[in-house]
């Protein structure tokens, strides 16, 4: 015996055919898209948590943003395109920088440059910061305690529900471009300082 589904099943049927068809296909990248599984995106980068850190401060101020490590799993090396705010809402990139870390990053701070004691943090590596545009990283062990610690000045020109999702870098490896994601948003109190 034949029998035929009601109209509503065979919607709700094609709904979720069309939804593993998205779902399927959309980690993969159109051509000139940077796809987002390179080697900065390392063994345990599905398994980040993600959050939120929170900063008082007036419009007009810059912020750091440096809690960020950069580090090339792969086995060649990564140049860095360019970095960008993700989502943001009053606010404005301003610098971006690499610093050479070992055992701590620069952190966030409600100013930038960074406090003395974030600066000092890092050893020396605030004297041997680069630009992060056109930054090269070299292939680095799992277990290397040395990082590329990925710092960020943001300049606040909201006055309420100051924001971002985080930040992205597009890079290269050869010819073949990627873009990495970090897991820490940002909101800024501008008003009060419930931070």
């Amino acid at each position: 015996m034949i029998t035929t589904a009601a109209p509503q099943v065979l919607l709700r049927r094609a709904c979720v055919l069309a939804l593993a068809v998205t779902l399927g296909t959309g980690c993969s990248s159109t051509p000139g898209t940077p796809a987002g599984n390179g080697p900065l995106n390392g063994p345990d980068y599905s398994d980040a948590g993600s959050g939120s850190v929170c900063l008082p401060a007036k419009p007009g101020a810059t912020l750091t943003f440096g809690g960020d490590e950069l580090h090339n799993y792969g086995k060649n090396k990564v140049v860095v395109d360019r970095v960008r705010l993700a989502e943001p809402h009053g606010l404005h990139l301003t610098d971006a920088v690499i610093v050479p870390a070992t055992t701590s990053t620069i952190g966030y701070d409600t100013h930038y440059p960074p406090s003395k004691f974030n600066v000092d943090s890092v050893g020396s590596g605030w004297q041997h910061r680069r630009p992060a545009a056109g930054a090269t990283l070299a292939p680095q062990a799992t277990t290397s305690k040395a990082t590329h610690n990925l710092v960020v000045a943001i300049h606040v020109t909201g006055t309420s529900r100051v924001r971002m999702s985080g930040v992205t870098a597009d890079y290269h490896v050869g010819g073949k471009k990627y873009r990495w994601h970090n897991v820490m948003g940002l909101s800024v109190e501008t008003g009060k300082k419930t931070c």
